[in-house]
């Protein structure tokens, strides 16, 4: 597929998921509620699992051939249909140490034009570490014009996050993982424009539509 390069004030106009799809750089892509894989953690239990990524037990039983309830720490599990229940969802910051708003979501203006403002850009140091705001499921990494790399993570509920420029030698997480809140994702990179001082781009989206970020600060 071509690479395009759409006015970044087409971002609102467009689904969500659909978006990427449309401005696809030869990075994969996952959709919604496609299968995630969850490496198991000391004081897990399939119960706890479940609630996290919004299965039923018997689900993971059933995907990964369990005749056991036993899980063994660093054992893969494969979550078949993520998010399809009501799942545990509480945010958390992306980022610890972060500056001051460079630039707030909605509209701002630029050069007399208004331009919408898809999410919330925090000044922060090039390196900064960024973390999954809520447990979720890895969903797109790559490259994008204008917005450097960035991470895609679905949390279920309708809800999804996005956070770039990241650095790509830094990114921490695979496509498909299941990531749990706090989770190491990378480092902040370099920002994608000149004369810009280094930040974090962080968009909250809910049902495919951009949403004020702020409960991601609190």
């Amino acid at each position: 597929m071509p690479r395009t390069h759409p006015d970044k004030s087409l971002l609102n106009l467009i689904p969500f998921w659909a978006l990427f799809l449309v401005l696809w750089t030869g990075t994969a892509f996952a959709a919604s509620g496609s299968p995630g894989n969850y490496e198991v953690r000391k004081g897990d239990n399939l119960g706890l699992i479940a609630y996290r990524f919004g299965v039923t037990v018997d689900e993971l039983r059933s995907s990964n051939n369990l005749t056991s309830d036993v899980l063994q720490i660093g054992q893969k599990l494969r979550l078949e249909k993520p998010f399809h229940r009501p799942a545990d969802i509480k945010w958390e910051p992306p980022c610890r140490r972060h500056g001051k708003v460079l630039r707030h979501f909605g509209p701002y203006k630029k050069k007399g034009i208004i331009m919408p403002s898809t999410g919330t850009d925090v000044t922060c140091a090039l390196g900064t570490a960024v973390s999954s705001p809520a447990h979720g499921i890895v969903r797109h990494i790559g490259h994008m014009d204008g917005f450097g790399t960035l991470i895609i993570i679905e949390h279920g509920e309708g809800y999804a996050t996005v956070f770039s420029p990241l650095d790509p030698a830094a990114v921490a997480v695979e496509l498909g993982t299941a990531v749990l809140r706090g989770d190491h994702l990378g480092r902040t990179g370099p920002p994608p424009e000149r004369d810009t001082p280094p930040f974090l781009h962080v968009e909250l989206r809910k049902n495919d539509k951009a949403v004020k970020p702020d409960r991601l600060f609190q």
